[in-house]
């Protein structure tokens, strides 16, 4: 009998492979990745765990990624009403702005409050968007030990004013020596109307030269394509095709809800992702044509805790009626963008759209995964454990988080991270941020 480090048991195990679901399941864990899964009782008889974990009444699972937050903004949750939500655009008006109020210590505790809530709500990778303060992010990475992309928030023109593209470059290399098993980097773009065309270029060919992945907002703002038509005489994603951007993978962008028939096959040929914002999309931009077509891969992003709550399971909930909504509505189809797609999307599509061994339970994957509680009145009956995940359980359901193999949550509680002293730090911040939000607002509006 193989000796092994962890076993867990589960009532359910969902693979995301074949067989998709595996009832009274396990999974064996050695240094940080998966060595074995299928029927506790195969496991079981070929594996001794030095630990073996039994989840009788869970769903077993590979954990959530969220493809696009803004972990640095999580200080203007509740601050972003209609009236500013109206602002056009946002980003220049108010996001931008209260970024670079951010000091050291503030974007930490908005880096490790983001960080924590990711966790406790089963995402165990994240695409950071453009952080103003990115080591104050990796801090926090290394801190809670959930896996994070971290990017820089990459621009050079603001209003009338164009800085020097080769100091956005050095910013991202100065946050190669960071990386580690936890914390990849890659290249971002705030915006195609923020950025030099000298600047898109540059980060072209860093990314191509360093094989880092890039993201970057585009299809978010009518303004974006007028300027782009403007300026190129294209529209935005054909000026970043046009500049060979769409080479780097992996390429993940965010939003894209404004997207002509030939951007999209741009997308689908090139075999770029999107990161849909169900939440944020539909209330700042409108209904994404996602769920309308079955050739784009894509996954699901949280916007950042500004606008959210951070809870990918809930997302996922908006996105199915979102989806569905267009589907019936238009064609009566109530069968497609169906829950294993939206499940895919919630798991990387098996680690593809990042570009890493993740967002599957199989052997040699990495062992990041997550546990779902099936003991709640509002979870039960549960027949189908998919169904349950898609339509009926959310962030607080999340009782167990591993990444490694190593637990980061355990039923329901944060190893590595006080949250009483942060709640306790938070308090203490509030009367601070919230006069920096009202100069920001009376100031800059």
């Amino acid at each position: 009998m193989d000796k092994t480090d962890l076993i867990v048991r589960a009532k359910y195990v969902i693979t995301m492979t074949n067989p998709l679901i595996i009832e009274d399941g396990a999974v064996a864990i050695d240094n940080g990745l998966i060595k074995a899964v299928g029927r506790a009782s195969d496991v079981l008889s070929q594996y001794r765990g030095e630990e073996v974990i039994n989840r009788d009444r869970h769903i077993l699972m590979p954990g959530l990624i969220d493809t696009h937050t803004h972990t640095q903004q999580v200080l203007l949750r509740s601050f972003i009403n209609d009236e500013r939500l109206a602002l056009p655009p946002l980003w220049t008006k108010l996001l931008i702005p209260f970024e670079e109020l951010l000091n050291d210590e503030l974007a930490y505790l908005s880096s490790l409050v983001s960080v924590i809530a990711m966790a406790k709500n089963g995402i165990t990778y994240f695409i950071e968007a453009g952080a103003p303060r990115p080591r104050e992010l990796i801090k926090a990475i290394n801190e809670v030990g959930i896996r994070g992309v971290v990017t820089r928030s990459t621009f050079n023109v603001r209003g009338d004013k164009i800085t020097d593209a080769d100091d956005a470059i050095r910013g991202i290399e100065e946050l190669l020596p960071e990386v580690n098993d936890r914390v990849r980097v890659w290249c971002s773009i705030r915006q195609v109307m923020m950025a030099t065309e000298d600047l898109l270029l540059k980060v072209k060919d860093y990314c191509l030269n360093k094989g880092l992945g890039i993201t970057y907002h585009l299809g978010e703002y009518q303004g974006e394509v007028d300027y782009a038509l403007t300026k190129y005489g294209i529209r935005p994603l054909e000026v970043f095709d046009k500049l060979g951007l769409t080479l780097v993978r992996p390429t993940v962008i965010a939003h894209a809800v404004y997207l002509s028939s030939r951007e999209r096959a741009i997308v689908r040929d090139r075999g770029l992702g999107i990161a849909w914002c169900p939440m944020v999309d539909s209330i700042a931009m409108g209904l994404h044509w996602l769920p309308m077509f079955n050739d784009a891969l894509f996954g699901f992003g949280s916007d950042g805790g500004a606008f959210t709550s951070l809870d990918l399971l809930h997302e996922t909930k908006i996105a199915r009626a979102v989806g569905k909504a267009l589907t019936v509505g238009i064609t009566y189809d109530k069968s497609s963008f169906n829950s294993i797609t939206m499940l895919r999307a919630l798991t990387g599509w098996g680690g593809l759209l990042i570009g890493d061994n993740v967002g599957a339970i199989k052997e040699g994957f990495k062992a990041d995964l997550i546990t779902l509680r099936l003991n709640d009145a509002r979870a039960l009956p549960a027949y189908d454990p998919v169904e349950s995940v898609v339509s009926f359980l959310d962030g607080h359901d999340v009782n167990d988080v591993l990444v490694g193999g190593r637990f980061i949550v355990r039923d329901g509680k944060l190893f590595s991270v006080s949250e009483d002293d942060i709640i306790e730090k938070l308090y203490a911040v509030m009367p601070i941020v919230n006069e920096k939000l009202n100069n920001i607002k009376y100031g800059a509006f």
